[in-house]
């Protein structure tokens, strides 16, 4: 398939077409995935949509999955999207992200282990950069671990555009029938886990359907994006010597160097489209009630009037508030646990293996094009 322009890169930065677009004044139109839309590209603009869930409506993305009654919380907005996003919030405050961080090191070391074992001459997203946040996500949810690779293939043939839409129907009920299955279990037996304390506290207030879609989201969003983030984040750091070795070598610059791979990189492209509800103006454009809005997350972490230099990687920069984990009352709710499984993950790869280098040329790696969460294909490497 042609890589929609929203989705067009050109390796870690906005391909040409998507930087002309951003040159337009406004929202510009385009055509998108999802038929004709409004891109916001601007990181004034994007807050505006992202944080007004009263004139811009999340609705039309469970309409276009078919998943309007299935707890799809992204496509939600209040009150419903209030009732669930209370619910979810305990699970992932700061505090319980600390009191976790120990087994995130565990994990890590672990995988860091096995890569050793088995190399070198290893693909790091298969040996490392998956397999951290997929078990991470299965011990806090409450989902087998041996059951990663039925919901990895059906979370990439989910996410893949590039695959025929019946067959992404099909992964898509596949899953869902996997984790209804899952979820029965734990209706029988709760444990103290996100899906176990959901049932616990609050069985009586979420349906069937809502407690489904509730772990659908929680366990395609938590090992897709953080994985991602990892693959492609080590691509960038092993183009730039000097970047790695502040990241490894620093403990303070660790923090700062992780906001700045998510600024950076913007695995999302675009997250949840946006619909008018009522006709106003945004960054000088006239929209429509009915219109759609993309928001172009990559373009708006490198605006200009956001950062100064916004195309330079430097992990020594002062985060400032990009919008790799959205805005307003969709920001997402793992973001503590993505953040910490970086922050664990990067620099104790890079000081495991300080002779750590591509296995092939720069050139061959093939990034996912078309996915909404960008990353790499694969990342050989050798040490």
């Amino acid at each position: 398939m042609t890589t929609p322009l929203e989705m067009a890169r050109d390796r870690f930065d906005p391909s040409p077409a998507l930087r002309e677009v951003a040159a337009r004044p406004g929202l510009p139109r385009i055509t998108s995935l999802f038929g004709p839309a409004r891109l916001a590209v601007r990181h004034e603009d994007v807050r505006t949509v992202y944080g007004n869930s009263v004139e811009f409506s999340n609705g039309i993305q469970s309409r276009l999955q078919g998943t309007e009654d299935v707890g799809f919380i992204l496509g939600y907005d209040p009150p419903a999207h209030t009732r669930l996003r209370r619910m979810l919030t305990p699970e992932f405050t700061l505090r319980r992200m600390r009191a976790m961080r120990p087994r995130v090191v565990e994990i890590v070391d672990s995988a860091l282990s096995a890569m050793a074992a088995a190399g070198p001459g290893v693909d790091l997203v298969a040996e490392f950069a998956l397999p951290v946040p997929s078990l991470v996500i299965c011990e806090l949810l409450g989902v087998p671990y041996e059951d990663r690779a039925t919901f990895q293939r059906l979370t990439s043939r989910q996410l893949d555009f590039a695959v025929p839409l019946a067959e992404r129907t099909q992964a898509g009920e596949e899953m869902g029938q996997y984790l209804a299955g899952l979820v029965e279990r734990h209706m029988r037996a709760p444990g103290e886990d996100v899906i176990g304390t959901l049932i616990t506290l609050h069985g009586d207030d979420l349906s069937f359907a809502e407690l489904v879609g509730l772990a659908n989201m929680l366990l395609i969003a938590g090992h897709e994006t953080t994985s991602n983030m990892l693959g492609l984040g080590s691509l960038l750091l092993l183009e730039n010597p000097a970047q790695l070795a502040l990241l490894r070598d620093d403990p303070d610059v660790v923090e700062g160097g992780i906001e700045e791979l998510l600024r950076y990189l913007s695995v999302v492209h675009f997250g949840v489209p946006r619909e008018v509800v009522t006709d106003l103006t945004v960054g000088g454009t006239a929209l429509t009630a009915g219109e759609l809005v993309l928001c172009s997350i990559i373009l708006a972490n490198r605006d200009p009037a956001l950062v100064p230099d916004a195309d330079r990687f430097d992990v020594t920069r002062k985060p400032m508030p990009h919008l790799a984990f959205g805005h307003g009352i969709h920001h997402c709710v793992g973001a503590p646990l993505a953040r910490l499984e970086m922050s664990v993950a990067f620099p104790a790869l890079l000081r495991r293996f300080p002779g750590l280098r591509l296995a092939v040329p720069s050139a061959e790696i093939e990034f996912r094009t078309t996915s909404p969460v960008y990353g790499v294909q694969a990342l050989p490497v050798a040490w």
